[in-house]
């Protein structure tokens, strides 16, 4: 039974390592240069270029290469489940959903799924890693899909971003938010809904944004206070570091929290300075609480 993620998924890479999780990368586009995701380009020289003003641009992994992989594990008899980007934001899961149809006529006993997470970042990360876990653990097949898409439901990204215009270059927000937001030093929270990110709350001034996350966190993990959550930041440690500290102080949480920077691809979309908690409102059917 093997567990594979694409390359927006966060994860420290000792984790991916430790339970043998395939990475699929998605592709980069600097200055008309194309980059594998994490192979030929590492998430900090992408933050380099966009210090430098460029917008990277994004797409699916290589079809060739996803067929490839797909058809490695199943030619050797292994079961396998894809865990994608949320299909909101990007066509790899359709494209992988699609290679995967083809493949089960060539072997039909394989069992191999693409999942859609509707998730990203570290969300994606703590859905995939408890499939892994259960992978481990010997769980089936079938149990593990069934438990995954328990784990889609529940999962949470509550996060703000620093500089709204990155947003605006990706055409998210129009050009009078972004300058009225950051001149009034406004920070956005959202979350993801089905997939998708939404604006939930807008705050004016950092701390006060920060306070709101964790505030918003203790709401939401209530049902489910014993568990790992993780914290991705776009190129800003020290955010991490005064966020975790909040968290533990709120919440008395200070064990099992996973903390990974956030990949080129959605990094290059929300800006350099962004940070957010990953977390589930609810206890799936089976967790395994351990790192």
């Amino acid at each position: 039974m093997k567990i594979i993620i694409d390359s927006t998924t966060d994860l420290p890479k000792e984790l991916i390592e430790k339970y043998d999780i395939d990475v699929l990368p998605l592709r980069v586009l600097i200055n008309d240069k194309e980059y594998t995701d994490k192979e030929t380009i590492t998430v900090d020289e992408v933050y380099d270029a966009m210090k430098r003003g460029i917008c990277p641009k994004t797409s699916l992994p290589n079809p060739k290469r996803t067929y490839e992989l797909f058809k490695e594990y199943a030619s050797k008899g292994i079961d396998f489940i894809f865990y994608s980007f949320s299909s909101k934001l990007s066509s790899t899961f359709q494209n992988a959903f699609l290679i995967i149809e083809e493949l089960k006529e060539e072997f039909p006993k394989v069992k191999m799924v693409a999942l859609d997470t509707r998730a990203g970042s570290i969300g994606a990360g703590l859905i995939a890693l408890q499939g892994a876990k259960l992978a481990e653990k010997g769980f089936s097949f079938e149990n593990i899909l069934r438990i995954s898409k328990d784990c889609i439901k529940h999962i949470e990204h509550v996060f703000t971003i620093d500089d709204l215009n990155w947003l605006l270059k990706g055409g998210r927000i129009k050009k009078s938010s972004a300058l009225i937001g950051n001149a009034l030093n406004i920070k956005p929270i959202l979350d993801v809904k089905d997939g998708e990110m939404r604006v939930i709350k807008k705050i004016r001034g950092r701390k006060k944004a920060l306070q709101t996350i964790v505030n918003i966190l203790e709401e939401r993990i209530k049902n489910f206070p014993n568990q790992i959550i993780g914290i991705a930041h776009a190129d800003d440690f020290q955010t991490v570091l005064e966020l975790k500290d909040m968290i533990v102080k709120k919440l008395g949480h200070n064990k099992n929290i996973i903390i990974e920077k956030i990949g080129s691809v959605l990094g290059s979309h929300l800006g350099i300075g962004g940070v957010g908690i990953f977390f589930f409102n609810q206890e799936p059917e089976e967790y395994i609480n351990e790192l």
